[in-house]
């Protein structure tokens, strides 16, 4: 008769080693996940919350004229962020995911647009976070590879107030910003897809708001 055998083989061993690194690296990357989906909706609620604070400020004035990031901050924008050297011309504000944001007005001496700017967002939340920020914003370009000044951008997107419409001048090359919602038109669901396929690894995401509508 056989003695029956105790414990376990190395076979067996290494089979349940396999499946507990398993088990844990899947609990790592669900809880990556969920830190990450709560950054995104942090970033969504702070920007609507600017949005609303500097709207509310130039409700009854005919422009943006003066508008900058130290003045939204003034309004007490972005308030969950990471905001150096307030109430200076030097004011920096992080957003959660680590980049830097940037406010400005567009469109000469009497802007009748301003844009909230978001660089270093990391491309795999891309879709996710142009879905969020739809709703919020007259209109989106997206920046690939980002910008490494966060109102560069003013320079190179003009308003024609005709149609209205927003478009992106020239020299930008294969890496020229691509916007995914126009100010008379709705998300385009094709050109976020492209938008997002060939953002690199980080993108800018640029929200503009208009009196034109």
């Amino acid at each position: 008769m056989r003695k029956q055998q105790s414990g376990y083989t190395l076979v067996e061993l290494s089979v349940t080693v396999a499946l507990a690194g398993m088990i844990v690296l899947g609990g790592i990357t669900g809880a990556t996940s969920l830190l990450d989906q709560q950054r995104i909706n942090d970033l969504s609620e702070q920007n609507a919350n600017a949005i609303r604070r500097v709207n509310e400020a130039y409700a009854q004035l005919p422009s943006y004229a003066g508008l900058s990031l130290r003045r939204a901050v003034s309004f007490g924008a972005f308030n969950q962020f990471i905001i150096n050297f307030p109430g200076t011309d030097r004011v920096t504000v992080t957003h959660p995911f680590g980049g830097a944001v940037g406010v400005a007005a567009l469109g000469g001496a009497a802007p009748l647009a301003w844009g909230l700017y978001l660089n270093a967002i990391p491309a795999r939340h891309c879709i996710e976070m142009l879905y969020q920020s739809a709703p919020l914003a007259d209109a989106l370009v997206v920046f690939p590879g980002g910008m490494g000044n966060p109102v560069g951008w003013t320079g190179n997107i003009a308003i024609n107030t005709a149609v209205p419409e927003i478009t992106i001048g020239g020299g930008f090359g294969p890496a020229a910003p691509r916007i995914v919602k126009n100010l008379t038109r709705e998300l385009a669901p094709p050109a976020l897809a492209a938008a997002c396929q060939d953002a690199g690894d980080n993108l800018g995401v640029l929200l503009l708001k208009t009196k034109l509508r």
